[in-house]
């Protein structure tokens, strides 16, 4: 069957990017200009909704007839937002606070439809622990400059996948996008990746 949609992903992640391949989407990519700005509202879940659904807007203006995938993650400890390390030993030092303790990873997600003026917006979360790391395992990690440009200091699907000890609730959140709620959208939208997938 082939698939009759357009769909734009608003990311250039390549994480986001190898999701939608793997679910066998033909797709686009159109960078979101959007900037965000963490201040506009303070709870977490509805905040990184809606910067997923203002990236999904930036870039929906620009097509007529198509669906436009965004998203945006979030990694949070102790009520604290955590980005991307300053330096090396802000690195270091997230690493120990995730050392043998639990941190949530929470991905917002928005799918519009331009066409029939339809925007599903939600997320999906998941709780990451840290196996308990030495001194020297953090040293080393941060040594191989994977934490430096990763959310929350560590690289899920790379070398950092071996500090993880459990991940409960959905996996794919902690990659980038939620496919288990973005699924069933694109089927009500007439993009049914398994039929898609027939030979």
């Amino acid at each position: 069957m082939i698939q009759q949609r357009k769909i734009v992903l608003a990311s250039e992640s390549s994480r986001r990017k190898a999701l939608l391949e793997q679910m066998g989407l033909e797709f686009e990519v159109c960078e979101s200009e959007y900037e965000e700005d963490m201040a506009v509202m303070s709870d977490p879940y509805e905040l990184v909704k809606f910067l997923a659904r203002k990236k999904g807007e930036d870039v929906a203006k620009h097509y007529e007839d198509a669906i436009i995938i965004s998203g945006d993650t979030f990694t949070i400890f102790e009520e604290k937002f955590i980005g991307k390390p300053k330096d090396e030993e802000d690195a270091k030092q997230t690493l120990r606070n995730f050392s043998g303790k639990t941190h949530e990873i929470i991905s917002g997600f928005a799918i519009i439809d331009t066409k029939n003026k339809i925007t599903i917006n939600d997320f999906g979360k998941a709780l990451v622990k840290f196996r308990d790391l030495s001194e020297e395992e953090i040293a080393d990690y941060v040594a191989t400059k994977e934490p430096l440009s990763r959310g929350g200091a560590y690289g899920m699907m790379e070398l950092g996948a071996v500090i993880i000890e459990s991940i409960e609730g959905d996996f794919y959140s902690v990659i980038g996008l939620p496919l288990n709620k973005i699924y069933p959208e694109l089927k009500k939208m007439g993009v049914d990746i398994l039929k898609m997938k027939k030979v």
